[in-house]
Parts: C-alpha cells; structure tokens; sequence
C-alpha cells in the first residue's frame, strides 16, 4: 500500500501541534508507535548525514560464514 502525504505550509513556520500531527499519521500509515517513528526518522536522518553506518546486507552479499 503506498501512500503519499504532503502537508506544506508556505510562508509560515511549522508549529508543534503540526508535527505532533503528522506523527501521529505516520504512525498510522506505518502501524508504528509514536516513540518508534521518532527513532526511525532520527536513524535515517543519522544515516543520510553519515553519522551511523548503512548496512546493506543483500541475500548476494558475501559474509563470514556464509554457505
């Protein structure tokens, strides 16, 4: 199921009330808990600016151990 949802506000800033609802519909769209869509946006924000390691484990990659 995709789903797309864009909420822009031009000119203004974002307030709380705005994040704490657009969380609240990710975690719906997901099925997720308000505390692990938070960790899941900070992990991929971390990711993005090379702070934490991207593992890519593919079922081709060749890891110690493998068969």
């Amino acid at each position: 199921m995709a789903t797309t949802v864009r909420a822009e506000k031009v000119g203004t800033q974002m307030s709380d009330g705005d994040i704490e609802s657009a969380l609240g519909v990710a975690c719906e769209l997901l099925e997720m808990t308000h505390e692990g869509i938070i960790r899941l946006i900070i992990r991929e924000w971390l990711e993005e600016y090379g702070l934490l390691p991207i593992y890519d484990l593919d079922e081709g990659s060749e890891r110690k151990g493998s068969a």
